[in-house]
């Protein structure tokens, strides 16, 4: 073979092997699009947020953020001298921001790769931070949801923009990986559903469950970085309790993982100090948040758990009744319930719903003007129960 038929020959080889390599791609399916990430805004607060966003390998990443969509600030630190970076999440806190107020921001994840490092910028996002001095404010309230996947999608379906979202607590049904807590609690099934509404959590006793319970604590932010924590939200003080579990820390069931007795008795004494600061003092409205309710509608039963928190109660009830606090709101039990105050117990007590969609329940807050609403209703919008409230000062 002579130079110029061999040159001929190799040009139609490669010519064929292109041709072949051509008609095998579009006969094969395109590589699927990966889903964007949908980041987390958590333990609002009247000066900050955390961002937490999922990655699927170790990285670092930061937050870009602004009172307008040019953004101009950034923060990279998370105070310990070191970039924020995880091999299953990412957060950043932000301190510093003015209260009531939008900013827009954006997550930037980046490789740890020397030689070719890669940056991905999410979308541009917004969030608004808690304002105590504004004249009304709303508020959105999931319990229960336990995993259940349709659920989780009708509740984000339904829930409309507020001043917070509050999470009351069993989000699982126990926690077996850290890949479990990342997936159930950042973005569950793609869903956005911080979008509008910044997140709250309070734990329930579930969410004491699990091998890797304390790994919880990794991905969930909370404002003051202990799981119960108060806030105002315009005319309404929050205050956030953690109730535990629903045994005894001495329960069989529970193996001596827990310590709630101690941790509850830590909550009375903060609670005692908290209630008498002016911002919480002098509130109009005044509603308290845990997962198991502090009353019950038949309280002399016994089945092997609490319906209701006594051992919280006994400790926690001197403070609530000085406090004024006007409503507990609550769940555990899966039954949607209403219970008066009475004169042993001057505060109400509201019960979200269970895990099914049959049985879940969307609990929206609104105070305006000298009037607090709650209202509790099915996903199919039928109202289950409803009170109001007149301010205290």
């Amino acid at each position: 073979m002579n130079r110029r038929q061999f040159v001929q020959s190799t040009s139609a080889l490669v010519a064929g092997l292109a041709a072949s390599a051509k008609s095998i791609a579009a006969d094969e399916p395109a590589a699927e699009e990966k889903p964007p990430i949908i980041p987390v805004v958590m333990a609002p607060r009247k000066d900050g947020v955390e961002i937490i966003w999922r990655v699927g390998s170790y990285k670092k990443g930061h937050v870009e953020y602004g009172e307008t969509e040019e953004l101009g600030s950034v923060q990279r630190n998370n105070g310990w001298g070191l970039r924020p970076a995880g091999d299953m999440a990412i957060r950043v806190k932000l301190d510093g921001l003015k209260p009531g107020t939008k900013y827009f921001y954006r997550i930037v994840t980046e490789s740890f790769s020397p030689k070719s490092p890669k940056t991905s910028k999410g979308e541009i996002r917004s969030f608004k931070t808690l304002d105590p001095d504004q004249k009304e404010t709303s508020f959105t309230v999931w319990n229960d949801t336990h995993q259940q996947a349709e659920t989780l999608k009708k509740l984000t379906e339904i829930t409309p923009a507020s001043d917070f979202l509050l999470w009351n607590g069993d989000i699982c049904n126990d926690w077996r990986s850290e890949k479990e807590i990342v997936e159930t609690l950042l973005a569950p099934e793609g869903l956005d559903f911080t979008k509008d509404s910044p997140l709250c959590m309070v734990r329930g006793n579930h969410d004491l469950r699990g091998s890797v319970a304390a790994q919880l604590q990794d991905y969930a932010a909370m404002p003051e970085d202990k799981p119960w924590f108060a806030f105002r939200s315009g005319p309404i003080a929050v205050i956030c309790m953690d109730t535990g579990e629903d045994k005894p820390d001495d329960h069989p069931y529970l193996f001596g993982r827990v310590a709630c007795e101690p941790m509850r008795e830590e909550q009375a004494e903060w609670l005692a100090e908290i209630i008498e600061k002016p911002e919480f003092k002098d509130a109009p409205f005044r509603l308290v948040f845990c997962h198991i309710p502090l009353r019950w509608t038949d309280e002399s039963t016994d089945k092997g758990y609490d319906h209701f928190s006594k051992r919280s109660r006994d400790l926690w009830h001197e403070s609530l009744v000085k406090w004024g606090t006007q409503a507990i709101i609550s769940g555990h039990t899966h039954r949607p319930t209403l219970i008066p105050a009475n004169k042993d117990f001057p505060y109400a007590q509201l019960v979200g719903g269970g895990p099914k969609l049959s049985q879940a329940t969307l609990i929206q807050g609104t105070a305006k003007g000298n009037k607090l609403s709650l209202i509790s209703k099915d996903l199919e919008g039928n109202t289950k129960h409803e009170i109001s409230f007149k301010g205290l000062s």
